[in-house]
């Protein structure tokens, strides 16, 4: 499927990492209006380049690369300031009948489980009222 979609990874990724750190990472880059920079970093990081997005180091990296303070990430993983929110979000995700991951919200409507093709998204999206991509258009 990531050759189909034309998708960098790593052929072998020594480990499924805890990425609550890096959930956490991604509440911090939110809040200072760089999670849109941050967000594909940490999964290029991870299934592009088989980095381990549960270590400290690996999320200090990846966060200064898109601005933020490396003395802030590593407040912000230690004192857990996230992790209420982080949970409560994968409750919702939970209650919305997510049973694994990736799960993908759509238009706040939907709920498509698993990794899936392009295609599924497109489908879903026209089905939901969304006018298909000009290839044209930004």
């Amino acid at each position: 499927m990531f050759d189909q979609a034309g998708l960098p990874y790593a052929a072998m990724l020594e480990k499924i990492p805890n990425s609550r750190h890096a959930l956490m990472l991604g509440e911090l880059a939110r809040e200072h209006g760089v999670f849109e920079e941050l967000h594909p970093r940490l999964f290029d990081a991870y299934w592009g380049r088989g980095r381990d997005i549960g270590d400290q180091s690996v999320l200090i990296e990846e966060g200064a690369a898109v601005g933020l303070d490396q003395g802030e990430i590593v407040d912000a993983l230690a004192d857990r300031r996230y992790l209420e929110r982080i949970q409560a979000y994968t409750q919702a995700a939970l209650d919305l009948g997510a049973g694994g991951v990736p799960a993908w919200l759509v238009d706040q409507r939907l709920l498509v489980p698993g990794a899936q093709p392009h295609d599924v998204f497109e489908r879903v999206l026209e089905r939901l009222g969304h006018a298909p991509m000009d290839g044209a258009q930004d």
